[in-house]
């Protein structure tokens, strides 16, 4: 009788982590169309982390997990190239885009120049992590650690 209550409340649990796990997915999805209008990143990593969480139970959205981290590597490849003029340029560009997205945040309340703050803040250090292949020195970092 015991096995039989030990094996029901493990497939009960297995069902409640996948509903819980697929509404999360869902509700990250559904909450970055919402912010999709909104200036910055605004819905895409949202998205992303909804996606992610979706494809821990469908082979259908880890095919599209695998698919955005193909493309993404590829994107970088174009946006920063190996020219040393472009790589000074981001180099300027990066910290110049943060100081201006923390001025924005911390001189003015209005929400317009809030979210403008907070785009300049996000593509700044995506631009400084993204330029002399940043990234990927920290990800091969901290996959050694592992």
């Amino acid at each position: 009788m015991a096995a039989y209550n030990e094996t029901s409340m493990r497939k009960v649990y297995g069902f409640w982590k996948v509903v819980v796990v697929d509404a999360l997915g869902v509700m990250f999805m559904v909450a970055a169309l919402l912010t999709g209008w909104l200036p910055g990143p605004g819905g895409v990593p949202l998205f992303i982390i909804g996606l992610s969480l979706l494809s821990i139970n469908h082979k259908w959205a880890e095919r599209y997990i695998t698919l955005l981290r193909q493309h993404a590597d590829r994107l970088g490849d174009y946006v920063f190239v190996k020219d040393a003029r472009v790589q000074v340029a981001y180099d300027a560009i990066g910290p110049l885009l943060v100081a201006v997205g923390v001025f924005l945040l911390v001189r003015h309340s209005a929400v317009w120049t809030t979210s403008l703050g907070v785009s300049g803040c996000f593509l700044g250090i995506a631009v400084i992590l993204g330029n002399h292949g940043r990234w990927a020195q920290l990800r091969r970092r901290f996959r050694r650690k592992r």
